[in-house]
């Protein structure tokens, strides 16, 4: 997944409603985050080396701190423990670390294989963005409407139909930024571009 991991944020806000909202968003995307860091620090390293050059089925990756299943666990914990130790709320504290959590779950249906514990470990997950990098797309596209329906429909019995222009405001968004990803599941963005 890749913008589809924002919309589990909305999925945890009615039942967080007092808590900052970017920590939420945060949460649900802090492996992707850490990630990036190790990515470009050289330990998780990407092939091809330029987004430009990959796609969803040509891209190889070795997540092994910030997305095989163990350490992933363990960040979710260390996320729950620092979350209930600056805001003293234990709600708050689940639900961002179950967002941690949910992250590399949710990639073991929509995105790559991910081992348990290293490079050597046994491997999990449908490896839809190898093997159907389009339907992997629509999943995660699916997957954001049916946070964006929960959030809709937890937060309209809490603040009444307020919530359905926000969210049909959020829905097209998600669309516009999952959906355009579509070309990119086997086409290069360089050869895409004009120059």
């Amino acid at each position: 997944m890749v913008l589809g991991h924002y919309a589990a944020a909305y999925i945890a806000r009615p039942h967080a409603r007092q808590a900052p909202f970017w920590l939420l968003l945060l949460c649900s995307n802090l492996a992707e985050f850490l990630w990036l860091v190790l990515a470009l620090a050289g330990v998780e390293a990407t092939q091809p080396p330029s987004i430009l050059d990959a796609t969803f089925a040509n891209l190889e990756v070795h997540m092994t701190y910030s997305h095989n299943l163990l350490p992933n666990l363990a960040l979710g914990l260390i996320v729950g423990i620092v979350v209930w130790a600056i805001y003293r709320d234990r709600n708050l504290a689940l639900w961002c670390s179950g967002l941690t959590v949910l992250h590399v779950w949710s990639d073991y249906i929509v995105g790559f294989q991910h081992e348990v514990l290293g490079p050597h470990s046994m491997k999990i997950g449908l490896n839809s963005y190898g093997r159907f990098p389009h339907g992997a797309i629509l999943i995660e596209w699916a997957f954001a409407m049916a946070c964006l329906y929960y959030y809709r429909t937890k937060m309209r019995s809490q603040v009444g139909h307020a919530v359905d222009k926000k969210t049909a405001i959020l829905a097209i968004a998600f669309s516009i930024g999952i959906l355009a990803w579509l070309p990119s599941a086997t086409i290069p963005m360089r050869a895409m571009l004009p120059f």
